[in-house]
């Protein structure tokens, strides 16, 4: 459920430590904001790090007065957010999950806490500066706001919007079917056409995306089945401005000959793309198996399931 490749383990040594000051860099100075309340500190006795964990994310919230609906200070919440995401990372499932539910519970009909709170859960799982990314964790926030009716319909389509695009491309979901142009100019519908496609949604400026290609073009292994057609490797430029579409084919025409490329349309709308190169591997049924990954972890998705025994049969 948990990324774990960004733990914040410096940030568990801080709460398990007990340092609970929060200092934000402004333009020419730190300023130190106060927490909310004492962060709990997990019972001495349990010395198991996933035990601490799940007492600390089960615990957390409990010194906060949530019995009214006044404004706290978003950065002292983010702070404290932050906290409780890093513990989640060595915690159990059922734990996180129980914990998020109470909280949420306790929120209900409070519109200006509620909205506080998924602006926090925004920063830590799934914003740019997220330390993990979680759509199961990060989901229940996103709903709890849709479903608060003393929440204004303008304040809610930031997160409506985000729930969708989750919502549309959860593992096992069929991918979305987006139209793209290719290189020579055609038009096409996706289809999943192949045992497995790769879609890397990315841009030819980007360095990450040339990176990328050529982790893929060394990677001979992965070469072998985009060649033999186990493997249906896309390049995707995702919603190319109109007057920059032909400069972009052209580019485009200098890719692998064995990769699909060209430039789609309406992607912002239909995938949860958070990163640039961001790559979905989708099965011969058309269902995502994986989303939102960089390309190392591309590459070991890919090789997990071309091991896996029912793959071998295909």
């Amino acid at each position: 459920m948990i990324n774990r490749i960004h733990n914040r383990i410096i940030a568990l040594s801080v709460i398990l430590a007990g340092q609970f000051c929060l200092s934000v860099p402004t333009v020419n100075a730190q300023i130190v904001v106060e927490p909310l309340f004492e962060y709990p500190a997990a019972p001495e006795e349990i010395e198991n790090l996933d035990e601490r964990s799940a007492w600390l994310v089960t615990n957390f919230w409990g010194a906060m007065d949530l019995s009214n609906d006044r404004s706290v200070d978003q950065n002292a919440l983010n702070h404290a957010f932050t906290i409780y995401t890093t513990a989640m990372q060595f915690a159990d499932r059922q734990s996180v999950l129980q914990s998020v539910n109470a909280l949420l519970k306790n929120l209900k009909g409070k519109p200006t806490l509620t909205m506080q709170f998924v602006k926090a859960a925004e920063e830590s799982l799934f914003g740019p500066r997220a330390g993990i990314w979680s759509d199961e964790v990060y989901l229940p926030f996103l709903k709890s706001v849709i479903n608060e009716q003393n929440i204004t319909p303008i304040r809610k389509e930031r997160y409506q919007r985000q729930y969708k695009l989750l919502q549309n491309t959860q593992p096992g979901r069929k991918a979305p079917i987006y139209k793209y142009r290719l290189a020579n100019g055609h038009y096409r519908d996706f289809k999943a056409d192949a045992p497995y496609t790769l879609i890397e949604f990315g841009d030819p400026d980007c360095d990450d995306c040339t990176f990328a290609k050529l982790k893929l073009e060394m990677a001979t292994d992965i070469q072998d089945k985009i060649e033999d057609k186990t493997i249906r490797m896309m390049f995707i430029v995702p919603d190319v401005a109109p007057d920059e579409e032909e400069e972009m084919l052209e580019v485009l025409g200098e890719y692998p000959a064995n990769w699909t490329v060209g430039v789609g349309y309406g992607i912002d709308d239909l995938y949860d793309v958070r990163q640039m190169p961001c790559f979905y591997l989708i099965n011969s049924k058309g269902e995502i198996i994986a989303k939102n990954m960089d390309v190392s972890t591309a590459v070991n998705v890919i090789r997990e399931e071309l091991s896996k025994p029912s793959s071998r049969k295909k």
